[in-house]
């Protein structure tokens, strides 16, 4: 009985020991506005997007989702997914102006609680970024997120040519043209008619 106690007070001590270990390993919940800065390896004649932006993310079990804005070179707003698992960062940013911009950011969580790694960027036209990138925690509070005041965007496509080339062309009905008639020269010949010798 004593020994069948002893082993139950040993079985609970290793689960209360795991259960501690497990809880401090748990990957923290990034939910919160995260201030981003990226540093490009090299310097391109582009300004680069992602210098500094801010995000509001938003975490449910691994998955992320959130919204973020910046500043360079124009004011803009984007939208962020991706997931963290381990304290491992993976996400997307696409940031909605003109030209489209879409950057890829994959990092580690440190000790303090920071972001921390690489990023890969390019845009509709073709110009393209890589480098780090580092994050930390602003505030907890998402509610705290502003959007930048950017012009609307808009999908409307381009199209040339004045509105006039594209109203619909009302035509005349077709005139109804009188059948063209021959002249018909009748020759009439008689008995008495005093033909000509064809010429050879």
């Amino acid at each position: 009985m004593i020994r069948n106690s002893l082993l139950i007070h040993a079985v609970l001590a290793s689960l209360i020991l795991i259960t501690s270990i497990s809880i401090a390993e748990a990957d923290p919940d990034l939910t919160g506005l995260w201030t981003f800065r990226c540093e490009q390896d090299q310097i391109s004649g582009d300004p680069l997007p992602l210098e500094e932006f801010t995000v509001a993310l938003f975490q449910a079990g691994s998955a992320l989702s959130g919204a973020c804005t910046g500043e360079t070179p124009d004011p803009w707003n984007g939208m962020v997914t991706g997931h963290f698992e381990e304290g491992s960062l993976d996400m997307e940013v696409l940031l909605i102006q003109h030209p489209l911009t879409i950057a890829r950011i994959a990092g580690m969580s440190n000790d303090s609680g920071d972001l921390a790694g690489t990023f890969v960027c390019s845009d509709e036209t073709g110009s393209g970024w890589k480098g780090k990138f580092s994050a930390s925690l602003t505030s907890p509070n998402t509610s705290l997120y502003e959007p930048a005041l950017a012009e609307p965007f808009s999908f409307v496509p381009i199209v040339s040519g004045k509105l006039s080339d594209f109203e619909e062309e009302t035509m005349a009905p077709a005139v109804e043209e009188a059948t063209k008639k021959r002249e018909i020269q009748v020759i009439s010949y008689t008995r008495d008619t005093i033909y000509a010798r064809p010429v050879m």
